[in-house]
This record gives structure tokens, sequence and C-alpha cells, in this order.
């Protein structure tokens, strides 16, 4: 699937699935720009390490750091783009998300503040800049998981991505007269630092599926060939949907 010479901003890249997400554009010759919220810590050193791969390629990697749930931070983040010499994207991937893990019962103003800035009013700002960047055939790719298909117990997040997946709807209704295609992936449970937590949160649902003798964790490198495919022309037939990604999880939970 064809990327090359192209543009590509990926928000929570510093880790997970946003890294592969990186990590397979850049393999498709594609310059990155990599969003990440802190500078210490292991998405600030993996960042490091992606700049480093993206040279490696011969592609261009631009660090972003901010805060999407913060406006002057994604504010900030775009005119440093500009300041760069970045005068276009291609694909914008949404991929940050943040969440207390509690039942609705015990969610404070801050948390709601936190769940609803970064992943709905922090996912708004980024597309309202980068498609003002975006030219025809350009394409926005959100990240969603099971959560807003299932109840899962004390995840918040998952009212959050069925408004997201209703936000794509909406922006590839609003955008597609543009020629921006708006699509989603939706993950199941991906090997990632966020596994073990899940595991540990939902003990049964984990043993049901360990005893279902079915596989059920997908590798973050799956996610982004699905983010690949939706950003790419082949999918120029695929418009405001959701492709779920969870190796057949939810048609059996």
């Amino acid at each position: 699937m064809e990327s090359k010479n192209q543009v590509v901003f990926i928000t929570g890249s510093g880790r997970g699935i946003g890294e592969a997400v990186a990590r397979w554009f850049m393999e498709h010759d594609s310059d990155v720009v990599l969003n990440y919220r802190k500078a210490h810590g292991k998405g600030g050193a993996n960042i490091e390490r992606l700049v480093a791969y993206a040279g490696s390629r011969g592609v261009r990697a631009i660090p972003a750091i901010g805060d999407i749930s913060e406006p002057q931070d994604v504010e900030k983040m775009f005119r440093a783009l500009k300041d760069q010499g970045v005068s276009r994207l291609d694909h914008l991937i949404l991929n940050a998300a943040a969440t207390p893990f509690k039942p609705f019962s015990e969610m404070t103003r801050n948390d709601w503040r936190l769940l609803v800035g970064t992943n709905l009013i922090g996912n708004v700002a980024c597309v309202n800049r980068a498609t003002e960047l975006m030219p025809r055939g350009g394409t926005i790719c959100a990240i969603s998981s099971l959560g807003s298909l299932r109840h899962l117990p004390n995840y918040p997040l998952g009212v959050m991505k069925a408004a997201l997946e209703q936000l794509i709807r909406y922006l590839e209704m609003e955008l597609c007269p543009r020629g921006i295609r708006s699509n989603a992936v939706c993950a199941g449970f991906v090997n990632t630092d966020m596994l073990p937590i899940l595991r540990q949160k939902w003990p049964n649902l984990f043993e049901h599926l360990e005893k279902s003798g079915r596989p059920y964790i997908i590798e973050p490198n799956e996610v982004a060939e699905v983010v690949g495919f939706l950003t790419s022309k082949a999918a120029s037939a695929v418009r405001g949907e959701v492709l779920v990604a969870d190796a057949g999880v939810s048609i059996g939970i």
C-alpha cells in the first residue's frame, strides 16, 4: 500500500499502537509528526528511538510534544510545524487517549475534564488544525476500542470511544466535499503496556477468553496494518466506517 512521500501526524505516538503506526508509515517512506505528552519517561525515550529509526529509513520524524486536551498545546504544536517547514499533512491518526478506571458513580469533575478533554475536545482540535493543511485525498483515522461496542466494567473510556466513532461519521459527511476521508479502527486487546492493567481489571473476562481456546491478543503492528489500509487509495470506497480488528473477540463475548 502506497504512502511514499506523504506526511502523517500521529497523536499519542510515544508507545503502543501509536508507535507501531509511526513505524509502519516510516517503513512505507512517509515523514511523520510524532505527538507525545511528556518529554520524560518511556514515551520520550521511544520518541528519540523513532527519530533515529526515521533517519535510518531516510525519512523525517518531527517530535511534537503537547497534551491534546490543552488547546494552547495544540496551537503550539501546529505553529511549530509551520516553523519547521511543514505545509501539508496527508493523514491524521487520532490515537491519544486518557481515562480513569472507575465506575461513573465515582467520577469527579476533574475525571470528566480529562476524559472529554482528551478523547473528544482534543481530537476535534487536532482535526480542525490538521485539515487546514490537508489536501484532497487526505484521510483521518481514529483508534477506537471494544468499549464502544460492549460494556466493560469501570471503563468510562468506552463511552468516549463510542463518541469518537460517531465523530468519524460526522467528519466524513462534513469533510467529504473537500476530498478528505474519515474512518476508524476498533482495536481489540492489543499487546501493549496497557494489557497487564486490563487483565488485572477484568480477570473474569480474560479467564473466559483463555478458556475459549481462540486467539484473542493482537499485536500493535496488526492494528498499524489496518490503519495503513484505511489511509491508502485501496480503501477509497471506505468512508465513515469503523473497521473492527480484534481477532473476533467481539463476536464471542
